[in-house]
């Protein structure tokens, strides 16, 4: 077909995927936020298929700003292939480019991966005779072990936060005092990603049980457990606030909860009161050390699986290489012949 603008374009190609969306949320129960990356990802392509020579010349990694209000104002006269027209020279291409641009291998490989499931699903409903990207091989993806807080410094951030408040403290600094105690037992008790904790209600939580149940990646539910601790710093929180909000955690804003980004900033001043390295306490960090400090400890990796809420075990099982480094480093730097072994 021939095009004479990009908004006509991407119309026509938004309209084949919002079919493959619309699946992805209902069948494979997938969050608004993947849709919004994979619609992202089927764009850039589509800017490739309508003015490869533009793509070349304006499109990488960092030019995120005014990018696509620069396409929306440019025209082309020619014939153009949909998405279901493509074939696997066409994509070999398009991921040469994307290389040649500077995209990662780690971004590459999630364009595979969202091509992927598209062509699989146009395949079954019969719209494609081929699925293309079988014929390109996905680039390989280095896993890195993610750096973990080990047992002492949880301790001492532990200590840190569940010193009781002087006496001169005014009530609003006792306040943040026990949110930040709630907020950091809740993360390190019972591995909750950042999401699920600001999303958190207390109409979730069950203090006599010591239970959560937790509303995970695609709305998939779960329960998790606390710590008698945890307990008690949640009761004390929830002491302070107004009954008129559902949410453990709430805000003036629109959602009517606090930000990640608000979880990111009381984190950072616990790590300058600690003198830690800024990146080394998040909630992700927090996450993994509940993790490792479990397995640590001899518990069941299936059983730390669903306390994560990771589909597949294979993703929790990087917390056993975690251990397998550490055990290592023991040893080289323990072993009466460490010197010789290392």
């Amino acid at each position: 077909m021939i095009y004479s603008d990009w908004k006509k374009f991407w119309k026509d190609q938004n309209r084949i995927l919002e079919i493959f969306f619309d699946f992805l949320m209902v069948e494979k129960g997938l969050s608004q936020n993947t849709i919004f990356s994979y619609k992202r990802d089927f764009k850039l392509l589509c800017i490739y298929l309508f003015d490869s020579d533009w793509f070349k010349k304006n499109v990488t990694p960092k030019r995120k700003k005014n990018l696509y209000e620069s396409i929306d104002n440019k025209s082309v006269k020619k014939k153009l292939i949909s998405l279901r027209q493509l074939n696997h020279n066409i994509l070999r291409d398009f991921f040469y480019q994307l290389e040649n641009n500077g995209f990662k291998n780690t971004s590459r490989a999630r364009f595979h991966s969202t091509l992927k499931q598209f062509y699989d699903y146009e395949l079954k409903q019969k719209n494609v005779v081929e699925n293309p990207i079988e014929f390109i091989d996905k680039p390989s993806v280095k896993r890195n072990l993610p750096t973990v807080l080990n047992e002492n410094d949880i301790d001492s951030l532990l200590y840190h936060i569940r010193k009781n408040p002087s006496k001169s403290d005014s009530a609003a600094k006792q306040k943040k005092m026990k949110k930040i105690k709630c907020l950091i037992e809740i993360l390190y008790s019972t591995g909750l990603r950042v999401s699920e904790l600001i999303n958190l209600k207390i109409g979730d939580i069950d203090l006599n049980k010591r239970t959560l149940v937790v509303f995970g990646k695609g709305g998939k539910e779960r329960n998790t457990f606390f710590t008698a601790k945890t307990k008690k710093a949640i009761k004390d929180w929830i002491d302070c606030n107004p009954d008129s909000s559902e949410f453990l955690f709430p805000s003036h804003g629109a959602s009517g909860h606090i930000t990640r980004d608000s979880v990111n900033k009381v984190l950072s001043e616990i790590s300058i009161e600690l003198e830690l390295d800024n990146n080394q306490l998040t909630p992700h960090k927090l996450r993994h050390a509940f993790a490792t400090h479990m397995l640590n400890k001899g518990a069941d990796i299936r059983i730390i699986q669903q306390l994560l809420g990771h589909s597949n075990v294979s993703t929790t099982e990087i917390y056993t290489h975690i251990l397998d480094s550490e055990t290592v480093e023991t040893v080289l730097k323990n072993h009466p012949l460490g010197k010789s072994l290392s």
